[in-house]
């Protein structure tokens, strides 16, 4: 086991280099166990209520769809849900009832004007690596709304990040016969964050890689002042408290312009 931690530790120092990084990596790394890891982040029932309330008449484009967990209860509310993701183990997962898209999130393959709203949620946006990337993609976004709907995004603010340069390690999960280590580096200059979840089980070890470029609310605003797109609301939660520039979520509603 020494030996183990001393090897993640050594990768932990390294991950700053990495640059395998593609569209498909998260999804692939994590679409087996994505559900129960992680199905209590972000409150399907309580995001699904939020854009109903703001969605227009058309489907609903939910971009990085992931295994459907969000898309189901807005179909329950009878929205159509159109998913896009690029991983295919992830679209795999989705229930028939998701029509699911397998793309790159920043080269969208949809007309203009096809939905009357549209969810990226969960940090979906920063699997995007750079602030071009980002800003393609709501540029592309723009054009796929109808004038008037919405567009949904929920990101951490990078608030308490921005000052450090560090790498960590620690245990974040010990089962009967899982143990799974987590190892992180933070670039503040380059607003990265790149991390590998090393996944320990009697058939082996799995390694899981993510990566995040976060963007600060306010850098967002300021990219979203380059499409057809506007701020219209924020929030810190789902349940719409107020947001505060020291917190850690952001819900931003941009809404298409009219022509």
């Amino acid at each position: 086991m020494i030996e183990i931690v001393g090897h993640i530790k050594r990768l932990a120092v390294g991950f700053g280099t990495m640059t395998s990084f593609g569209p498909e990596t998260y999804g692939e790394s994590f679409a087996d166990v994505y559900d129960q890891w992680y199905g209590q982040i972000t409150d399907a029932e309580a995001t699904a209520d939020f854009l109903a309330n703001r969605h227009r008449s058309g489907p609903v484009l939910e971009v990085g769809v992931g295994t459907g967990r969000l898309a189901q209860p807005l179909i329950q509310r009878g929205m159509v849900v159109v998913g896009l993701d690029a991983s295919a183990s992830m679209l795999a997962q989705c229930p028939r009832s998701v029509h699911a898209v397998r793309a790159d999130m920043a080269a969208l393959p949809f007309a203009a004007s096809s939905f009357g709203s549209a969810l990226c949620a969960f940090n979906t946006l920063f699997n995007l690596p750079s602030a071009q990337s980002q800003q393609d993609f709501l540029n592309q976004i723009a054009h796929c709304l109808a004038p008037g709907a919405p567009l949904v995004i929920e990101t951490i603010t990078g608030h308490g990040l921005g000052s450090s340069n560090d790498s960590s390690l620690g245990v974040s999960r010990v089962e009967v016969d899982r143990l799974v280590l987590s190892a992180t580096t933070v670039d503040a200059d380059a607003q990265t964050i790149t991390g590998q979840h090393v996944d320990i089980t009697s058939c082996g070890i799995k390694m899981r890689p993510w990566f995040l470029r976060w963007t600060t609310p306010t850098q967002l605003d300021e990219l979203v002042d380059q499409t057809r797109l506007q701020l219209v609301e924020r929030y810190a939660t789902w349940a719409q408290d107020p947001f505060e520039a020291s917190g850690e979520l952001a819900i931003s509603v941009y809404e298409r312009l009219k022509d």
